[in-house]
């Protein structure tokens, strides 16, 4: 990162790293409460993407079990957030790993994905109950301690770094980084900045206008990123924000992850642009677009889930109202990995009774084995899993 690549409106936050004479770093200009003339985007895009968060607030209305199938959408996201950091883990494994008590033998990178699934949970208790106030600076230092517990003691949890960073590419002199963000001194009166302008945002009496709930994430995330806060998890922690902003202010927590993911260099350049140009209309166009995917990829997904049980509705109506077999198919859109044990706690049965059911759904094609382990053995729905792991089919743009 030089000088020269760093627009002129931002060169002022550029300060020289201690000890490193060569090596410029980038305090974080100011929060923006509202985005610069002409950088908020595609404007058609801009409203298709409120037109869909809309949509999805009155079609989870419509959802007879909207907690089971928000309960997979996060898990889902978990994994997503956490493969655009490297990890290896997919939805199945996660499902297993929560199943049998993470006792499976699995990968460690499911863990990392896991705590992703603890520390989103933690975040929506918060704001559930406390609303837009709940996201606070000591909130966010509690997620990150949570996605980064199982690092080495000596990785600070929860707390700053304590050591100037620099973002990639990896192999190449700090000079030629494509960026270098706060210096650790600067770190802490930024974030709190953050915190007030954009973590507890309410519009000020003198503003003309309220800045958009997508305007809000997109300004969030794209800061918290600026300022870089953590040695690692930055991220992960960063992500979290975005569905969190949207359910405090009573919409579904939409999860973005996915569309960042499948389209990652261009998730990393758009935030780049913001860094270094101040050019927020890749990364408003991106959150739209991906607002727009993730809308219309959870409506179809509810939908789906939705025909499903139906389906199996039909299937077990021979069995008796209060057996396993006819209970517990509602059961499998929010847990689609279950074990006898697990299912003998949901359904509160013994694990004989459980079993008895979850054979009876084998036979009727519902369930399948996931292993040949006595002790801990899975049972998917392979429905649900097959169409989780399906790629979005994009929604058809209406012409402008």
């Amino acid at each position: 990162m030089r000088r020269e690549d760093i627009a002129v409106p931002l060169r002022p936050y550029l300060v020289p790293v201690d000890g490193r004479p060569n090596l410029l770093a980038m305090t974080a200009p100011p929060t923006p409460r509202r985005l610069p003339v002409g950088q908020s985007g595609d404007r058609g895009l801009l409203i298709e993407a409120n037109a869909a968060l809309a949509r999805l607030d009155e079609a989870m209305q419509q959802w007879p079990a909207p907690d089971l199938v928000t309960r997979t959408l996060a898990r889902r996201e978990a994994v997503q957030s956490s493969q655009i950091e490297g990890t290896r883990t997919d939805l199945d494994q996660l499902l297993v790993y929560e199943a049998t008590l993470g006792l499976d033998g699995l990968p460690p990178d499911v863990v990392v994905t896991e705590r992703y699934v603890q520390a989103l949970q933690l975040g929506l208790d918060a704001v559930r109950e406390h609303g837009r106030s709940a996201i606070t600076l000591d909130l966010v230092n509690q997620l990150h301690a949570l996605l980064m517990q199982d690092m080495a003691d000596e990785f600070p949890k929860g707390a700053y770094r304590q050591e100037q960073a620099v973002i990639g590419p990896l192999g190449s002199r700090p000079e030629d980084a494509r960026f270098v963000p706060s210096p650790p001194g600067r770190i802490d009166e930024a974030m709190r900045e953050l915190e007030q302008s954009m973590f507890q945002y309410t519009a000020a009496e003198d503003e003309q206008f309220e800045l958009n709930v997508l305007a809000q994430i997109a300004i969030a995330h794209a800061q918290f990123e600026t300022i870089h806060p953590y040695k690692d998890g930055n991220g992960r922690t960063g992500r979290l924000l975005m569905p969190l902003i949207l359910a405090a202010e009573g919409h579904p927590p939409l999860y973005l992850s996915g569309a960042l993911l499948r389209s990652k260099d261009m998730y990393y350049d758009a935030l780049n642009q913001v860094q270094i140009k101040g050019n927020w209309v890749p990364w408003m166009n991106m959150v739209s677009r991906s607002v727009i995917e993730a809308t219309h990829d959870a409506i179809s997904i509810a939908a789906d889930m939705q025909q499903l049980q139906a389906g199996w509705a039909e299937t077990v109506k021979g069995y008796r109202s209060d057996s396993v077999a006819r209970r517990l198919p509602a059961l499998l859109i929010g847990h689609p990995v279950v074990t006898a044990s697990q299912v003998a706690a949901l359904l509160d049965v013994s694990e004989r009774s459980a079993l008895t059911g979850i054979y009876a759904l084998e036979k009727e094609g519902i369930l399948e084995q996931g292993n040949e382990r006595n002790w801990g053995r899975t049972y998917h729905a392979k429905a649900v899993l097959q169409r989780l792991n399906q790629l979005p089919a994009l929604p058809v743009r209406r012409p402008r």
